[in-house]
């Protein structure tokens, strides 16, 4: 055989290997992704929360990120930078394990005052450097975060994800701290009172006429910043009995900008504005704005701040509750009164802080 034809077979005989190399390797990456990345080949949301397997010392539970993490049972330090978690800690009767966290605010210091204390280990976006430092047990963090709860876990942390932007995975997320943190009992009387709540209101706007029911929406911290249907104050809205004209927004981010122009489209009934800290206006500066005055909502006195001053009721927790009661109460004050608002105030409160606060203390 000639020289060229030896070359010619050598050629094809390599580029044969090298197509059946790449075969092998982009089957065994398509394998890899459809084990780990496509959606219904990991665990089914209804799993979300439980437990795998346990031993005296460990738990294997499965997040709200569909991750199966081994912790230490009732670990005895928490870090975490996604600062609603602290809420949730508190009311477990665990703030005090808290070591680790990005920004608080001062009624939790006042209410856990062993917060002020507390290592920086980064404001939203975890530093992983001052967490390798710490050593915490645990890191919670946001369950849509993977790419965090896989980088603290890498450095040896077990970091559970979880997920609180509707009410039903609000349960979850109890039920599944109670565990970890070995707080069951204190978890299920949360749950079922966050759970009786939701019903309640339910049950009692769902007596009100379709074409009777108010349009609403809740603006975020910035004028035209609004919570669509997929987010926590949305189903706040929804719940209390109001059509959240922000609805069915499509959006890929959270408080999506509707802007003025379409907020004055939807003329709604009522404007609730957040309580966050956050926010760069005021109902005032809203009824003050000649361009907003021949809005429903702002000629009878219908922007609303949502309260409580010292603690949100509208934040992702247990106290979102109370923000519907509120919802409902200054949409349809024959269903609540302010009454019956109070005494659900200081029961939650008495449930989830350990004390009753009256209305000048919270600011509502």
């Amino acid at each position: 055989m000639s020289g060229a034809g030896i070359m010619s077979r050598f050629r094809n005989r390599s580029i044969a290997l090298i197509l059946i190399s790449f075969l092998i390797l982009s089957s065994a990456m398509l394998a890899g992704c459809s084990k780990d990345s496509t959606p219904g080949n990991g665990p089914d949301q209804d799993s979300y929360g439980t437990i795998v397997s346990e031993t005296g010392e460990e738990l294997t539970v499965i997040d709200q990120a569909g991750r199966e993490v081994t912790v230490t049972r009732d670990p005895e330090s928490i870090a975490l930078c996604y600062r609603v978690v602290i809420r949730f800690l508190i009311n477990l009767g665990v703030g005090d394990r808290i070591t680790g966290i990005g920004k608080s605010e001062a009624f939790l210091e006042e209410v856990q005052p062993s917060l002020k204390d507390c290592t920086d280990v980064g404001k939203g976006v975890a530093d992983i450097e001052a967490l390798a430092e710490l050593k915490p047990e645990l890191f919670i963090h946001k369950a849509s975060d993977t790419e965090t709860l896989e980088a603290v876990q890498k450095i040896g942390i077990p970091s559970i994800g979880i997920n609180v932007e509707t009410p039903e995975d609000m349960i979850v997320a109890v039920d599944l701290l109670g565990k970890v943190c070995g707080a069951e009992e204190k978890a299920q009387q949360i749950a079922e009172y966050y759970r009786n709540s939701i019903s309640r209101s339910e049950e009692m706007t769902s007596q009100i006429d379709e074409g009777e029911r108010k349009t609403a929406i809740v603006m975020g911290s910035s004028i035209g910043k609004v919570a669509d249907g997929s987010m926590l104050q949305g189903r706040m809205l929804e719940t209390a009995g109001a059509v959240n004209c922000a609805g069915e927004l499509k959006a890929t981010e959270l408080w999506p900008n509707a802007g003025t122009e379409q907020i004055f489209s939807w003329d709604p009934d009522y404007i609730f504005i957040t309580g966050s800290e956050g926010r760069v206006y005021s109902a005032e500066d809203i009824y003050n704005d000649p361009s907003w005055s021949e809005l429903k909502a702002v000629k009878n006195k219908h922007v609303l701040t949502i309260p409580s001053e010292k603690d949100s009721w509208e934040f992702p927790g247990v106290l979102s509750a109370l923000g519907i009661e509120y919802m409902i109460s200054a949409m349809y004050p024959e269903l609540i009164s302010e009454e019956e608002l109070e005494k659900d105030v200081g029961a939650l409160y008495e449930l989830a802080y350990g004390r009753a606060y009256t209305r000048e203390e919270l600011g509502y």
